[in-house]
């Protein structure tokens, strides 16, 4: 069949026009949609690292200066008291609503989420658990950054997943990422908009029952305008709009925040996601990080059902955690261990546990003495820094029949923490000398017992005393404070 002429020709032309429309969309959604985390903060620029101290990054820093432009002394003041604001953060809480509106509309999700931050030794750790509706459906989602790594919810699939940074990918990740404002996880917060080339104090008004100041914001070279709404009273955000103007295309997103709160408590519960009832587990230990690249590939992965094997851990979430959430980290090298208040009464539940020779040990038989019981996992580095010196108190302890024991969680056999202390090297020393761990008692697949005892990093020392009752739980490991609180309640 011969091509009708005009028809070719209407489709030659239409041809470019469709390339250019796409580009042009391409780039606003670049601009809407929050970037890629990094190795250890939520969507945070690559060149901010993600594991460098807090005082390492100054609260504020002179920004670049501004090409010629409208910049208004006056309301540069209050971006930069903003920023500061943040920097100076140990926590934020808030709801942030996410619309899109124009052309985009369609194609860029909205989400209702709930947004918690906490700072960790200058890092910060976030889980944001809302709804959103991406091509028409509504999704729920629950993502957790933290310690290298990120951990989500996929409801899909019913599993808990974990990866480490930049390794995230799918659908909840997405929403999860399109509700939270980048600016305030960078290392100067709102860095590029105090370069911006039009700085101006537009209006007051009221948002969310706050007195706000109403900035304009463009930047260079940039056909967009930022409308930020900073509150007088906190100098936080309480509503941000970005807009995006061509002969092509005309699009609003905007951010709306409530709730919202400076320097509260956000505890590790809060910052942990806990897979629900028939959820398996998909989880990618994150690799070691030095100054935010991956300094070793030691990860491992498990697959085994959340709950019938007790996968309830969560940690850095604050990371908030160590790594936030389920993702089976532990607390930050250098912070020293801290007793969990309320552990002393409790008793430590019955449970009957299968060592590395085979034979069994019952919770029970433990009463007459003090006993140390370490809930950790070969794919936790803290955790692997505790070996040496736990397998040097349980030496010491063997005499007076103190038993140590070492409970292995989120293992992908049984028998895996036992083939790894058989030839254990720390990994900071070099040579070939092997440390002895015969000392220690090694259980496989303690995961039922962590739940019990809300195990919520890695690792966890429980102290027992002969009564059976929990005398001490230190989270996270310090290589000189965490035996020496052991010793002390038992072996005094």
């Amino acid at each position: 069949m011969i091509p009708h002429p005009i028809r070719t020709r209407q489709v030659a032309l239409a041809i470019p026009a469709m390339l250019c429309l796409a580009l042009l969309s391409a780039g606003a959604l670049a601009q809407d949609r929050p970037a890629e985390p990094p190795t250890d903060q939520p969507a945070q620029p690559p060149t901010s690292p993600p594991d460098a101290p807090a005082e390492s990054q100054p609260a504020s820093q002179p920004a670049a200066a501004a090409p010629s432009g409208n910049v208004d002394p006056a309301a540069k003041e209050i971006l930069q008291a903003m920023s500061d604001a943040i920097a100076k953060a140990t926590s934020i809480r808030a709801n942030i609503k996410t619309t899109v509106t124009g052309s985009l509309a369609g194609v860029t999700p909205s989400t209702d989420a709930a947004v918690r931050l906490r700072r960790v030794d200058g890092a910060w750790h976030v889980r944001v658990t809302g709804s959103g509706v991406r091509n028409g459906q509504d999704t729920n989602f629950d993502v957790a950054w933290g310690g290298g790594s990120i951990t989500w919810l996929d409801h899909q699939e019913k599993k808990l997943v974990g990866r480490p940074q930049n390794e995230a990918r799918g659908g909840s990740y997405a929403l999860a990422s399109q509700a939270m404002p980048t600016q305030i996880v960078e290392a100067i917060p709102f860095n590029k908009e105090l370069a911006g080339e039009e700085i101006t104090l537009a209006a007051t008004e009221e948002v969310d029952g706050q007195t706000c100041d109403l900035l304009h914001v463009r930047y260079p070279k940039r056909k967009t305008l930022l409308k930020l709404w900073i509150a007088q009273s906190d100098h936080m955000l309480r509503r941000l709009e970005r807009s995006t103007e061509t002969t092509k295309i005309t699009s609003a997103t905007v951010q709306e925040f409530s709730n919202v709160a400076l320097n509260q408590e956000i505890s590790d519960l809060e910052l942990t996601i806990a897979p629900p009832d028939g959820y398996t587990s998909d989880v990618t230990m994150p690799r070691h990080y030095e100054k935010g690249r991956p300094v070793a590939a030691d990860a491992t992965s498990t697959s085994t059902p959340a709950r019938a094997e007790g996968d309830n851990p969560s940690s850095t979430p604050a990371s908030v955690i160590t790594p936030p959430g389920a993702d089976g980290s532990s607390a930050p090298h250098g912070v020293a261990p801290v007793p969990t208040p309320g552990a002393g009464g409790a008793t430590l539940p019955s449970a009957t546990l299968t060592l590395s020779d085979g034979t069994t040990l019952s919770t029970d038989s433990l009463r007459g003495k003090p006993a140390v019981i370490m809930f950790w996992g070969t794919w936790s580095l803290p955790a692997r820094d505790a070996i040496e010196p736990l397998s040097k108190f349980a030496a010491a302890l063997k005499e007076p029949g103190v038993p140590v024991i070492a409970c292995a969680v989120r293992e992908r056999t049984k028998d895996a923490a036992a083939d790894f202390l058989k030839n254990f090297h720390p990994r900071h020393r070099t040579g070939d000398e092997k440390i002895d761990t015969s000392s220690l008692k090694i259980v496989g697949g303690a995961d039922a017992l962590a739940r019990e005892l809300a195990i919520a990093r890695y690792p966890t020392f429980v102290a027992i005393d002969a009564e059976g009752k929990i005398v001490r739980k230190l989270e996270g490991f310090d290589p000189i404070k965490t035996i020496d609180e052991l010793r002390s309640v038992v072996a005094p």
